[in-house]
């Protein structure tokens, strides 16, 4: 009797060390969820600037934690605006320590979308920077959360702002 014609690549021993290879990537994927991102920016001493704080993408998000850090010395924190991505949440700025800013958005229902920014925050540029420097805003805590009060898995990248005379 003739066996049937197996597909060469795919038999019974290859399907068991697959199946884990192909469940690690799917789980992968998931796992690394959204990333907030600030974008490189250049300004020039005593120009005021606007830095989105930007999410790829994400699905029913209706809660967010941001900690930032930022150098006082060369930027002044003026204000913390939403977008009109973000307006159905509410937001609060603790400033209260300069190069420490504390944000804090929530909102009843969870908003969804792909590359958009969530906040944007402006600063001055102190005046008489001699030379170029870079300044970064460092977000070093972040905390997303679904409608149904589940973690959103995030990365974080950031720029850092080119200040030129």
């Amino acid at each position: 009797m003739r066996r049937p014609a197996m597909i060469p690549f795919i038999s019974k021993k290859r399907c068991w060390i697959l199946a884990p290879l192909v469940y690690a990537v799917i789980w992968a994927s998931s796992a690394f969820g959204a990333e907030i991102l600030i974008p490189p920016l250049s300004a020039r001493p005593g120009q005021s600037i606007d830095i989105p704080i930007l999410i790829d993408e994400v699905d029913n998000l209706a809660g967010v934690k941001l900690v930032m850090t930022y150098d006082p010395k060369i930027l002044t924190y003026k204000k913390g605006t939403k977008t009109k991505e973000t307006d159905s949440l509410m937001h609060i700025v603790n400033d209260k320590k300069p190069g420490v800013l504390i944000v804090v958005m929530a909102g009843a229902r969870g908003i969804r979308g792909k590359a958009f920014p969530i906040l944007t925050l402006t600063f001055d540029v102190k005046e008489g920077l001699k030379g170029n420097h870079t300044a970064a805003i460092s977000i070093t805590e972040v905390q997303l959360m679904s409608d149904q009060l589940k973690d959103i898995k995030c990365t974080v990248k950031t720029s850092p702002i080119t200040i030129s005379p």
